[in-house]
């Protein structure tokens, strides 16, 4: 009687053992889409945030420079207004994959708001960030000339280089780059 028992405790414990595991694998699944923005597949603003202040940290163990560029898509609403919102999420989707194909490996991209991304360059210096943006500014280019859009991609970006030595938080460093994006938006509206 007892063996008999013993065999249906070890057949129901091998049972629940493959139910957890298939749990586990499931919660690894729901854990990576609650990271992403579900329409460009970048990092979420929450996620984006978490492993920015992770970078920050290790910046300060490290002494290395941090760089960060907040992208704004110009006459997003313009599109969506004239075109439909199918058109501007397109652009979305457009934008997020031309930066996600042409930023460094180690690099990473998390959405902030409706037309609003951010860019982490970890252990990089500003110059160094910007000629990476420099090869993302000639990718649009290209894509504007190869596709027969009734748009063009434009794009304006500030950057702001956090330095291990400096006391700033998370959100000072993101709004520092905000303000350098505004700043280069102003100009390109005093240019047309």
């Amino acid at each position: 009687m007892e063996r008999g028992y013993m065999k249906k405790y070890c057949k129901l414990l091998k049972e629940k053992d493959k139910e957890i595991l298939q749990l586990k694998k499931e919660l690894v699944v729901w854990r990576k889409q609650a990271s992403l923005d579900q329409m460009t597949g970048t990092m979420n603003k929450i996620e984006g945030f978490k492993k920015l202040q992770c970078e920050m940290k290790r910046a300060l163990i490290t002494k290395e420079n941090i760089t960060v560029a907040f992208i704004d898509i110009d006459r997003l609403k313009e599109v969506n207004d004239r075109l439909g919102h199918c058109a501007g999420d397109q652009l979305l989707v457009d934008v997020s994959n031309i930066l996600k194909r042409n930023v460094r490996k180690e690099d990473f991209i998390f959405r902030f708001g409706g037309d609003e991304f951010v860019v982490v360059f970890p252990n990089t210096e500003q110059f160094q960030a910007k000629k990476i943006w420099v090869r993302i500014c000639n990718k649009i280019e290209k894509f504007n000339t190869q596709r027969n859009l009734m748009y063009s991609i434009s794009l304006s970006a500030g950057f702001y280089e956090y330095c291990y030595n400096k006391k700033l938080t998370l959100k000072e460093f993101i709004q520092l780059a905000d303000l350098d994006m505004y700043r280069e938006k102003c100009q390109k509206q005093k240019e047309f």
